[in-house]
């Protein structure tokens, strides 16, 4: 083995902290030349803005209505979570900008594991944390979602979701034509009988209530399925680069550490949720 083998091999010497104040600020290494393979963390933030799309991020946490504390059974019919076993953490969302690329129509194997139907994956900027079952929603576009609802005795539904307000189907003339231009996806209602229902004429829906407006409606206790435009939503189901650091040290004396950008794997959130269409029960006070 040579000498500098058996160098490479020696535990390196402790590293000194810059300055007392700041801990986590290390000295540099004496001879470096970063410069040929350095990563400017700001260029890639500015590639996820530009090339990205603004989502809102909201966390969620663990559901803690489970019979044992040693084992993870949970409540069936939970009114907490309705069966997803997370609860969304409203108040904490956020929005960020993101890059979301890589949507598979089928399995397939690949470095980071199995990428199943609808799976994609979402790259995000430096301090933005992403966790499991995350709600990742696309904020400016809408996408098309088919619910099938049970009549209920009043005179509302509960949807899933709350209807996208707009969508994009061409790049428009100016910033407020984009803004203003009505969802891309057409609400159509069927009941069992075939019969279909018109927008405004027989019922309206307003966040994720559907309210009937008309006596022509179906039947109480019948099922009817609506289209509707949402917001691409989609959970976060695999941390792909869970804990990216880095230093940044070109042209610096010191190393100063960042949290490089996350990337996840996600899923549409209606193929990855277990609680389908039930209506959430209320909870007991």
């Amino acid at each position: 083995m040579s000498e500098s083998d058996d160098n490479f091999f020696t535990p390196p010497k402790s590293v000194k902290h810059l300055n007392p104040a700041s801990a986590n600020v290390r000295s540099k290494r004496k001879g470096s030349k970063p410069a040929r393979i350095n990563l400017v963390p700001q260029e890639f933030e500015n590639l996820i803005e530009d090339q990205g799309v603004l989502v809102r991020i909201t966390p969620t946490i663990l559901c803690p209505n489970r019979t044992e504390l040693t084992d993870t059974n949970h409540v069936l019919d939970c009114p907490l979570c309705q069966g997803d076993q997370v609860i969304e953490i409203t108040e904490q969302a956020h929005e960020e900008w993101g890059f979301i690329q890589g949507i598979k129509l089928n399995k397939e194997l690949q470095v980071q594991g199995i990428f199943d139907i609808k799976d994609a994956t979402i790259t995000t900027k430096q301090k933005v944390k992403l966790y499991y079952w995350y709600k990742i929603e696309v904020l400016d576009f809408s996408a098309v979602y088919n619910q099938l609802l049970k009549r209920g005795p009043g005179d509302s539904d509960k949807l899933r979701y709350v209807p996208a307000k707009y969508g994009a189907t061409q790049i428009p003339a100016s910033a407020e034509a984009g803004a203003e231009k009505a969802p891309d996806v057409p609400y159509t209602l069927v009941d069992s009988k075939g019969v279909r229902y018109q927008l405004d004429k027989h019922y309206t829906v307003s966040g994720r209530d559907l309210k009937w407006k008309s006596a022509i409606r179906p039947d109480s206790g019948t099922l009817y399925t609506l289209i509707y435009p949402v917001l691409p939503t989609f959970r976060v189901l695999e941390l792909v680069h869970e804990h990216r650091y880095y230093y940044v040290d070109f042209k610096r004396t010191s190393k100063i550490p960042v949290h490089l950008p996350q990337q996840a794997v996600i899923r549409w959130d209606y193929l990855a949720r277990t609680s389908g269409n039930q209506v959430p029960a209320p909870i007991a006070p």
